[in-house]
C-alpha cells in the first residue's frame, strides 16, 4: 500500500511507467507484425513474378512462335546470297530467342558486313537486316586494286580505280586479301589525308601514297602534287595544302607542287 507523501517502493513500477511499458510492448508486436507482412508480400512478389517469367518463357519457347521464314534484307545483292547461305546453315529457334551469337558469328562476321540487325514480322518471320561496308579508297596493289572502308578493312577486287574514290598506296600492299585489314599504321595514315580531302572537297579522285614515312604525298584530281614529309599532323598538313592550292589559284598562279615538308615554310613550284 503507498501512502501519501512517501517514496514508492523500490523495484514498483508507477502508472505512468506501467502504461509506458504496455505501449513499447505493443508498439514491438506492431512492428514484428508489419516486417511479417512485408515478408510475405515479397515472397508473394517473387512467387507471382516467378510464375509470369515462366509464362512469358513457356510463350516464348513455344512452336507458336517457331523461325519458318527468315529473311535477309541488305541493298547489296552479293551480300544477301552470301548471309543466306550462312543463315541456312543455323538453327533458328523461336523469333523471341534467336542464336544471336550464331548470327553474330556467322553474318555479321562477313568481311563486308558492317552491322546486323534482328527484326520480327510474327508470329513465325524473322527479319536479318545487314548494314554493309561501303567502299571510302581504293588500294593499288600489284597492278590490282582492292577496295577498301574507312576502317581498312578490304572489301573486294576492283578492276580499275572508281573515279569518285581516292587511289592509296600502302607500305605493305602484299598483305591485302579480301576479308583482311590494312595495318594499323596505314589505316590510320589513309583516314588522317581522307578527313583532310573531304573537308575540302578534293576527295574525288584523289592520289594518296602512304608507302614512304618520311615522304607522303598526295596529288589533286587536277594534278597538283602535295608534298607532306612525314607521317606526323598529316589531317592538318592536308587542310594547309588544299587552302594554299585555292589561294594560289585565286591569285592567277597554276602550281605543279606544294612542298609541306617544313609546314612553318611552305614552298612552291608554278607548272611550266
Amino acid at each position: 500500500m503507498h501512502v501519501a507523501g512517501e517514496r514508492p517502493r523500490r523495484g514498483r513500477m508507477t502508472a505512468a511507467q506501467a502504461r509506458a511499458a504496455a505501449e513499447a510492448r505493443a508498439a514491438e508486436r506492431a512492428a514484428e507484425e508489419r516486417s511479417r507482412r512485408r515478408a510475405m508480400l515479397t515472397v508473394l512478389s517473387l512467387a507471382a513474378f516467378s510464375a509470369v517469367i515462366g509464362l512469358l518463357l513457356g510463350i516464348c519457347g513455344s512452336d507458336l512462335f517457331a523461325v519458318r521464314t527468315v529473311l535477309i534484307d541488305c541493298r547489296d545483292d552479293s551480300i544477301t546470297v552470301e548471309a543466306s547461305e550462312r543463315a541456312a546453315e543455323l538453327r533458328w529457334g523461336t523469333v523471341w530467342l534467336p542464336p544471336a551469337a550464331a548470327i553474330e558469328q556467322r553474318i555479321a562476321g562477313l568481311p563486308r558486313v558492317k552491322s546486323v540487325s534482328i527484326n520480327r514480322d510474327l508470329p513465325s518471320t524473322l527479319i536479318i537486316s545487314i548494314q554493309p561496308r561501303t567502299p571510302s579508297a581504293v588500294v593499288a596493289t600489284e597492278g590490282r586494286f582492292m577496295a577498301v572502308d574507312d576502317d581498312g578493312v578490304c572489301l573486294h577486287w576492283t578492276g580499275s580505280a572508281p573515279e569518285e574514290l581516292p587511289l592509296v598506296r600502302v607500305e605493305k600492299p602484299f598483305a591485302i586479301e579480301v576479308g583482311g585489314r590494312l595495318s594499323d599504321r596505314d589505316t590510320t595514315l589513309m583516314q588522317a589525308v581522307m578527313k583532310g580531302l573531304v573537308e575540302c572537297d578534293r576527295y574525288s579522285g584523289a592520289n594518296i601514297d602512304l608507302s614512304r614515312s618520311v615522304r607522303i604525298t598526295v596529288v589533286t584530281a587536277d594534278g597538283v602534287l602535295g608534298k607532306l614529309g612525314n607521317d606526323e599532323l598529316l589531317y592538318e598538313k592536308t587542310l594547309l595544302f588544299c587552302e594554299l592550292v585555292e589561294a594560289l589559284r585565286e591569285k592567277g598562279e597554276a602550281p605543279l607542287y606544294i612542298d609541306l615538308r617544313v609546314p612553318s615554310r611552305p614552298t612552291y613550284k608554278r607548272a611550266e
